[in-house]
């Protein structure tokens, strides 16, 4: 899909109905639409241009970090001082308001994205002249597919979930669900009643499931095709849809149906070991090395592996267009290590000390160190932790991180890893994510500071996995969930040497709660999770505040890395309705409870 994902080079038609400052495109369709969609290639184009709205690292993608920061599991960092992002820094203290520019750049995006999704489904709803009714019916199914996950996204944040109602005494609302282009008289949307949108997002993947190949299918001779939403992408994303309205019966069976498909697996657990071999940049070049399942996952030559269920497509191609409208991926960017210690010459003279490497957002705190790996039991009584994805995503002070100096004097001279400098961007926590680190090998091709190789993982086979397991263990199936989630633990273990995390002889869905948050560790669930489980006050208000504060080990001062004293119950769950849409519709798009 990605030599196809070039090709966004539409008709001015197009874009005319893009403004990313409107609620929704508003452009009627017209004869010259008809003509571009119902071609083979303008339909293809305009598909690619709805999957290319997942791609937006600025108004997308580095707005999902709120599902990590706002958990108490990470910070959000960035430069020193504790000013980077503004928007993101005011979701992690709890104090998001209605102008806000993540919560509103978000909302545009995703409508974008509905609206190109329309124009398909619409277009292409009966046989076209000259055009195959296996490729019509697939990008019907693909569009639906991205309808049904755009709206999902919205609805979990702007919307809630049914189980929410008590706590915000039966207010909250669902995001108007767009299923048509809408005429001019329809420009004022109203919320509809939460139930009303989660049906409708329920049928969209169902209806989208119906139309699409499976994965194997789906990419059989066509390279081009890989990495399209497919028919277990369908379901596993219906088998979330169910699980966040506590429809557990509905959750196991579609979750079942995928893991049952033999269309996924766990890279590394038994009988899927590897070996798993990369190519990296060393002082002396070029080299391979080999890495264990949790670790390859990561990498660029992961990218649609057979854990991938729906990855966001990313690669490098040293475009010059920055921070939108190229393939590369912008969140490794943001992941890495703000800075390390590294030579540099200053004034003719060698130093030492911190040099700024990525951008070092996402700081694992010590409420997530401290607890994480006990609560999934694999730390001992002198809290040594055993599982290997911790060492394979939080990089401490004594890990050594892949360096290169480009002055090749300098790289003769000096190692090719270095210690990361865990305080220089203060606050900061002395812990960064190894998730989406970006190797030398690419860092030094790229062409900007987005252009990074790899796939964003939207949705993989272990959370498929523990959804299941979640869904069984509250739906009676115990057998079922204790075997998948022993599988997530299986992989893990056979990614370390440790002989943890140990098989679980038992089942819970608080065991199971642990698992994701240690498998899917900064990944963007785990905010989600606490929420939707009914946990926010438990988690973010009480355990976490034990965590409150820790100390810059360099400077001795105190760093805040916890905010649930902020946190408002029936109100911080979900995001305001950005302002700037309620007026665009003159106020009958309505705010969410207790934002002013």
């Amino acid at each position: 899909m990605k030599k196809i994902f070039n090709l966004l080079i539409l008709a001015p038609l197009f874009f005319m109905a893009c403004n990313d400052e409107e609620f929704l495109d508003k452009t009627p369709h017209t004869p010259s639409d008809y003509s571009f969609y119902t071609s083979e290639d303008g339909a293809l184009q305009g598909l690619n241009a709805a999957y290319d709205v997942l791609q937006r690292g600025e108004h997308v993608e580095r707005v999902e970090f709120s599902g990590t920061v706002c958990s108490g599991d990470a910070m959000a960092g960035g430069e020193p001082g504790g000013n980077d992002q503004p928007s993101l820094q005011e979701m992690m203290r709890f104090n998001t308001n209605p102008a806000n520019t993540y919560c509103l750049n978000y909302w545009n995006a995703l409508y974008i994205g509905i609206y190109r999704c329309n124009l398909l489904i619409t277009y292409l709803e009966d046989p076209v002249d000259n055009f195959s009714d296996e490729l019509r019916n697939r990008i019907r199914g693909e569009a639906l597919f991205l309808r049904g996950l755009f709206h999902f996204k919205l609805q979990i944040n702007y919307g809630g979930f049914p189980q929410l109602q008590t706590t915000f005494g039966g207010q909250l609302k669902g995001v108007p669900f767009i299923d048509h282009i809408l005429l001019m008289e329809e420009w004022n949307q109203s919320r509809p009643e939460l139930d009303e949108t989660w049906s409708k997002i329920e049928q969209d993947f169902i209806d989208a499931a119906g139309l699409l190949p499976v994965k194997s299918l789906m990419i059989t001779n066509k390279d081009e095709n890989v990495g399209r939403a497919t028919k277990g992408s369908a379901q596993a994303m219906l088998a979330k849809t169910y699980l966040y309205q506590e429809k557990w019966q509905q959750a196991y069976e579609a979750a079942k149906a995928v893991i049952e498909s033999g269309e996924y697996y766990l890279e590394g657990e038994t009988g899927h070991e590897g070996p798993y071999t990369i190519t990296r940049l060393g002082k002396d070049g070029e080299f391979t090395a080999q890495v264990p399942g949790y670790k390859y996952i990561w990498q660029p030559e992961a990218n649609n592996c057979n854990e991938s269920i729906f990855d966001v497509q990313h690669e490098l191609t040293g475009s010059s267009v920055y921070p939108e409208g190229q393939e590369g991926n912008l969140i490794p960017r943001y992941y890495g290590p703000r800075a390390v210690m590294a030579y540099t010459v200053v004034s003719s003279d060698t130093v030492f000390g911190p040099v700024e490497y990525f951008w070092g957002f996402i700081l694992p705190t010590q409420y997530f160190v401290n607890t994480a790996f006990e609560d999934n039991g694999c730390e001992d009584n002198e809290g040594n932790i055993l599982d290997p994805r911790f060492k394979l995503s939080v990089i401490t002070g004594e890990d050594k991180i892949p360096f290169y100096y480009e002055d090749p004097v300098m790289r003769a001279k000096y190692p090719d890893s270095v210690l990361l400098a865990p305080y220089y961007n203060n606050p900061a926590t002395g812990y960064v994510t190894w998730k989406y680190f970006t190797d030398p090998y690419f860092n030094t091709r790229r062409g900007t500071l987005g252009d990074m190789p790899q796939n964003t993982k939207y949705l993989r086979f272990a959370d498929l996995l523990l959804i299941g397991a979640e869904a069984a263990v509250n739906s009676g199936h115990d057998a079922d969930a204790l075997a998948w989630v022993n599988r997530v633990r299986d992989r893990a273990r056979n990614s370390g040497n440790t002989g943890y995390p140990l098989p679980l002889t038992s089942v819970s869905k608080e065991k199971i709660w642990a698992e994701r948050r240690v498998e899917l560790a900064f990944e963007g669930h785990q905010f989600y999770d606490i929420v939707r489980t009914g946990r926010a006050t438990q988690v973010l208000k009480e355990d976490a505040m034990q965590f409150a504060t820790s100390t810059n080990e360099l400077s001795s001062v105190p760093v805040q890395e916890q905010f649930g004293d902020a946190f408002i119950v029936g109100k911080n769950e979900i995001w305001p309705v950005p302002q700037a849409e309620i007026d665009n519709t003159n106020g009958t798009i309505t705010q969410n409870p207790n934002y002013f």
